[in-house]
């Protein structure tokens, strides 16, 4: 379980330190159970699974895949629990209100955001800068131009014979 541990952390992405925070633990406990000293007691197991959402399984016997597939709807409700004791009252208001909209509110927003979308999509390709090609074959050029350049590759011609 040690290296198991190790390597969910890592792939979480957090220190000992923030890891034992998010546990409400101790930073040298962590380091113990990395490096195999000790063996998290099953309360801390239960709280690493609950904290992370990772299976118990996998964190015990190494089976099965690392971390619980969520449900879109529980994603939602850990996202608006998250942001309910956050003082950004735009935030908590908005997440409140998308959970009264019906089926017809939510189409419509689909419908808001796809056209904010497309309009973002004009504005950046009205910003990027025209690139017009330069002449590349002789069919580009001018009839004159055209004449000239024949008459420069006759006179070459004529030189390296």
């Amino acid at each position: 379980m040690d290296k198991r541990l190790k390597e969910l952390r890592k792939q979480l992405g957090l220190t000992q330190q923030e890891f034992a925070e998010r546990l409400g633990i101790k930073r040298n406990a962590v380091t113990n159970y990395e490096v195999g000293r000790n063996e998290p007691a099953d309360m801390v197991i239960s709280l690493i699974c609950r904290e992370f959402n990772v299976s118990e399984r996998w964190l015990r016997t190494g089976e099965g895949e690392p971390f619980i597939k969520k449900s879109r709807s529980e994603e939602i409700f850990e996202y608006v629990e998250r942001i309910r004791g956050v003082n950004d009252n735009f935030k908590a208001q908005f997440a409140a209100a998308l959970t009264a909209l019906e089926e017809e509110d939510w189409k419509i927003i689909l419908d808001v955001v796809n056209d904010i979308k497309e309009k973002s999509l004009a504005e950046k390709r009205k910003a990027e800068p025209k690139v017009v090609p330069e002449p590349s074959v002789i069919t580009d050029l001018s009839p004159e131009e055209q004449e000239l350049i024949r008459q420069l590759r006759e006179k070459r011609k004529q030189k390296d014979a």
